[in-house]
């Protein structure tokens, strides 16, 4: 089966891509996606790509973003999924496949061998808005280059208790009421997690929010956000070239680092005004915060910005 469309996701480094190696897997045209927790706090090694999804999502929680890590190509066969023979195809059914790093386990939603959540690693289920946004944009991608749908399945069970399957923790794990039959497995398209899939036990991603996802994904709109949780630029436009992808991650790159900029700025103006308020009454407070300001802003004016490459790729 032919592929179409961009193979390659803009910004995701290439250095883990195990699609040209032994493992290198079936040509096939996505149309669903399934996502996974790797249940630990950094990127593996996937045994050399022999569990390998098609990408994993790195948190970087300082700076609010994802890196992204680029295993096999978009329309060719991970190796996350269990498949047992006689019974239905799992990795190979059109299927795209995304491993974020963190855990979907409830019992670690605030702490994990001494590591505080939403520090230290994510705990999925909990994720905060920047992070689901990191991952819409990616869903966004995929539907707009290769057609996957922003649907998902609407019940997606705790990793740990949940009252829609009592007395079983945890509740999303094995033979859970989310599972699909394999006939529903063969007709679907959409987004599900690993504990919907035929033929597997596994009940990652717990019950992360992907119905949030989704609506961001479709432009719905994001909480207020406050000073010290800005999202990135809404650039959802630059789709589809390499230089509107380009400028698309220098913008999400470089966001972190002009809002850091704007605290400083802020912070020395507060101090200044402090300052003249000290020196005594004949001093004109205003005059001299405003002519600090603008001394900073000559400073800063003139910034050459090359959007022809993209500071986040990695080798």
């Amino acid at each position: 089966m032919a592929r179409t469309g961009p193979q390659k996701i803009p910004g995701a480094s290439q250095s883990y891509f195990f699609g040209t190696g032994r493992y290198s897997g079936s040509a096939m045209e996505v149309n669903c996606g399934v996502v996974h927790t790797t249940e630990g706090m950094s990127l593996t090694s996937y045994s050399s790509g022999a569990v390998a999804p098609n990408v994993t999502g790195v948190p970087d929680i300082k700076n609010r973003k994802i890196r992204w890590y680029q295993h096999f190509d978009v329309d060719e066969s991970a190796r996350a999924l269990m498949n047992k023979s006689g019974g239905v195809e799992t990795n190979t059914a059109n299927v795209f496949q995304i491993e974020l790093v963190g855990t979907c386990d409830d019992s670690k939603k605030t702490s994990w061998s001494g590591k505080r959540a939403g520090v230290d690693y994510l705990h999925w289920p909990s994720a905060p808005d920047w992070a689901l946004a990191e991952v819409a944009w990616l869903v966004r991608w995929l539907n707009a280059n290769h057609g996957i749908p922003l649907t998902c399945v609407s019940n997606w069970l705790a990793y740990g208790k949940d009252s829609r399957r009592p007395g079983v923790t945890p509740a999303s794990y094995g033979a859970n009421p989310a599972r699909m039959s394999m006939s529903a497995w063969r007709s679907f398209k959409g987004w599900c997690g690993h504990q919907h899939v035929p033929e597997n036990d596994h009940g990652d991603p717990g019950s992360l929010n992907f119905a949030r996802v989704i609506a961001i994904a479709k432009g719905g709109q994001t909480p207020a956000t406050k000073e010290d949780d800005m999202q990135p630029v809404d650039v959802w436009a630059y789709k589809g070239t390499k230089e509107k992808a380009d400028a698309y991650a220098y913008l999400r790159g470089t966001n972190g680092a002009v809002r850091e900029l704007a605290k400083k700025i802020d912070a020395q103006t507060a101090v200044i005004s402090k300052l003249a308020q000290l020196v005594g009454s004949d001093v004109d407070t205003a005059q001299v915060v405003a002519a600090v300001q603008q001394a900073i802003a000559d400073a800063v004016v003139k910034v050459d910005v090359d959007i022809t490459s993209n500071p986040n790729q990695e080798s």
